[in-house]
């Protein structure tokens, strides 16, 4: 039979829900994943966040944790991955500097040209067709697919993205016509 190590035995308690094993393998592990997460987010509060997750995901998972594998290879991996969606999610939302001005208020011009293009919107709206009306209501208020609305206007996929080329084209050139 196989002797187990310390961090073994760790893992086999874990496994079973000791909450004791859990606090000592945080105990050990926590300030080397932390600093392999401030390495790779250069941030020591979002290196604490994530490594708080990567525990709390691992404590999730823990019965499925394989004992004669190791302990940290599993945490870094989690922290790795962590890391990585922290960066991605802020290259897609970058912090901004200071506080965003308030947008600005329309005039009250303004506000009188977009009701009148509502309702100049709404009266060409009000002149299309039956089929037209059904057409955009179906794909620009429900969001169907052109493919949705062929099937259920009993025609091809072309003939509505072509209908609703045209429909919308129309609408356009009306609202610069009347301006």
């Amino acid at each position: 039979m196989e002797r187990m190590t310390g961090e073994q035995e760790l893992v086999r308690l874990l496994k079973t829900g000791s909450a004791d094993a859990f606090e000592q393998m945080i105990t050990r592990w926590r300030s080397g994943a932390e600093a392999y997460a401030c390495s790779l987010l250069h941030d020591s509060q979002a290196a604490e966040d994530a490594v708080q997750e990567a525990f709390s995901r691992l404590y999730a998972v823990r019965t499925d944790i394989d004992e004669n594998r190791s302990f940290s290879a599993y945490l870094y991996t989690i922290v790795k991955r962590i890391c990585i969606d922290e960066l991605r999610k802020k290259k897609r939302f970058p912090d901004l500097p200071g506080e965003l001005p308030d947008p600005p208020v329309p005039s009250a011009e303004a506000e009188y040209i977009s009701h009148w293009d509502r309702l100049n919107r709404i009266h060409m709206l009000a002149e299309l067709d039956e089929t037209d009306r059904r057409l955009l209501t179906a794909f620009s208020l429900e969001g169907k697919t052109t493919k949705e609305i062929a099937g259920e206007m009993n025609m091809t996929d072309g003939q509505v993205r072509v209908r609703l080329h045209r429909i919308r084209r129309r609408i356009r050139k009306g609202m610069k016509d009347d301006a």
